[in-house]
């Protein structure tokens, strides 16, 4: 029986160390777009004139 609840434990933390996995990319990723937005938007006002530039 100890084996098994072991063996449910491992399962158990690496399920938690998956799950923090993929809350670091979707973190990763909403900063990612956040400045490919920032970037694309000084890009468009350096076209349209320096708008948003400082």
């Amino acid at each position: 029986m100890k084996k098994i609840s072991k063996h449910h434990d491992l399962q158990r933390k690496y399920r938690e160390k998956i799950q923090n996995k993929q809350e670091a990319n979707t973190y990763a990723r909403g900063w990612f777009l956040f400045i490919l937005f920032a970037v694309l938007l000084v890009v468009w006002s350096y076209f349209l004139g320096g708008t948003f530039l400082p």
